[in-house]
């Protein structure tokens, strides 16, 4: 008899679930509350890199200006972009994708139920559709409900008039300026975009700098960037006070300082809401980053498994695809672990910026000795040729082997550059490994190449 497996979310983490299950031979059955997909197809990673699409190809115009033979000029400014037809655009993107997807179901004929489901046991959960509610019982079950933007004090007072990263798709205009709260990955992408088409841009952290974590040299090189481009950041701050007035949102800040805009977009982190889903009744214990679970998935409840952003783990999207894989492959009684290590993470603004494994200041952290190299996109041939000469790439090695252990790349395509260190870092090779790899020229990956040689 086959496993029958609730899964509660159809975003990267379930959706993926539910298609290894079957392959397996089990029974999945999908609740999804929303729009099929999650956040990171309905309001998150998919409707984003539409934005950020518009915002580069602006950004790249300038190169066309300085081309334009004399007497000539190129017409053309941001502000005569269509702020409905970059919504629609943005919104017929994330409708292909999840008719695509929801066919798939059909095709692989999965179960999805639109509901909210609670649990009501340890084998047995209430789903509340538009019909009434519905019984469902299940031998396993996969949490794979992702996280919502929090809205921290001060912020909290006025969460109705300000945006967030799910809400900032829907704006009713483009604003001429914004204050983005945050200077995370979420952050950093919206501050890109929004300056790109014209509005003035200030970033407040409350960390000494942005991008908590990250290389030093990769944060120097994208806070410098940005700020030839005229965005501002306000490092250190904490934000006191939120005033609204008529158009105009005033932060005040813990020095006395003041910053005004047209919008305040508040990134400051995304957090667990399991209130409604009865995890009383299994005794399981939640908190804001959410469910707790080992390496494979699994809760403290035998049958009950948690995915994706819910368990605080990794929150991203093609992270909680994997974990979401794992839990289905344990359910069938694999033993599958994610290993964090091995996850890239990409910033797809201008530059990109992506990292997979350690940087040397972690590695130090924890006691290794390694040594780094790096090349700079200045010197690569396709680089030059396409005006993308910011950045570097870094790869850090174990000291006595020289067995690659991260890397970091800022600049170009970065965000596909970064699969091969990935490679490297979970199959351990070493420098003379990927050495011996012919990289074609000319090409970006070449920076690769080029790091390896120093």
């Amino acid at each position: 008899m086959s496993k029958k497996v609730l899964i509660i979310g159809s975003g990267p983490a379930g959706y993926p679930a539910a298609l290894r299950l079957k392959e397996l031979g089990a029974e999945p059955t999908v609740v999804e509350s929303w729009d099929f997909g999650g956040t990171c197809l309905n309001r998150g990673c998919i409707p984003s890199k539409s934005f950020l699409d518009v915002g580069y190809r602006v950004h790249s115009m300038d190169v066309i200006k300085e081309l334009m033979a004399d007497g000539k000029t190129l017409d053309f400014s941001p502000d005569m972009l269509s702020w409905d037809k970059i919504k629609a655009r943005r919104a017929a993107a994330v409708e292909k994708l999840r008719t695509s997807l929801e066919k798939l179901f059909q095709i692989k004929k999965i179960e999805v139920m639109r509901g909210k489901a609670a649990f009501t046991g340890p084998n047995e959960a209430t789903i509340a559709m538009a019909t009434g509610p519905v019984v469902k019982s299940f031998d396993y079950a996969i949490i794979a409900s992702g996280t919502r933007p929090g809205f921290p004090p001060p912020f909290d007072a006025f969460k109705s008039q300000l945006t967030d990263s799910d809400r900032v798709f829907d704006m009713a205009r483009l604003p001429k300026s914004v204050t983005i709260v945050g200077g995370g990955v979420i952050g950093l992408e919206f501050a890109c975009f929004f300056n790109s088409l014209g509005a003035a841009v200030s970033v407040v952290e409350l960390m000494p700098n942005i991008l908590a974590g990250e290389d030093d040299a990769v944060v120097r090189t994208l806070k410098t960037s940005f700020e030839k481009r005229g965005i501002k950041f306000h490092l250190g701050k904490k934000t006191a006070g939120v005033e609204i007035g008529a158009g105009i949102k005033t932060l005040i800040l813990d020095d006395g300082s003041k910053i005004v805009s047209q919008e305040v977009l508040v990134g400051a982190g995304r957090y667990a809401d399991l209130s409604a889903f009865g995890l009383e009744k299994l005794g399981l214990k939640w908190d804001r980053k959410g469910i707790k679970v080992d390496a494979g998935m699994r809760t403290g409840i035998e049958n009950i498994y948690a995915a994706g952003d819910i368990n605080g783990i990794s929150l991203l999207a093609h992270s909680a695809t994997r974990q979401g894989e794992i839990a289905a492959e344990n359910i069938m009684g694999a033993n599958r672990v994610f290993d964090e290590g091995i996850v890239p993470k990409c910033i797809y603004t201008w530059p990109e910026v992506a990292t997979v494994g350690i940087n040397k200041a972690q590695a130090e952290l924890r006691g290794l000795a390694v040594k780094t190299s790096r090349a700079y996109f200045l010197g690569i041939g396709k680089a030059v040729t396409h005006d993308e000469t910011e950045g570097f790439a870094q790869i850090v090695y174990d000291a006595a082997d020289e067995t690659i252990l991260g890397a970091q790349i800022a600049g170009g395509t970065a965000t596909e550059l970064i699969h091969l260190l990935a490679v490297a870092v979970k199959f351990k090779l070493k420098r003379q490994d990927m050495r011996e790899i012919i990289y074609a020229h000319p090409t970006m990956a070449e920076v690769i190449h080029e790091a390896l040689n120093k």
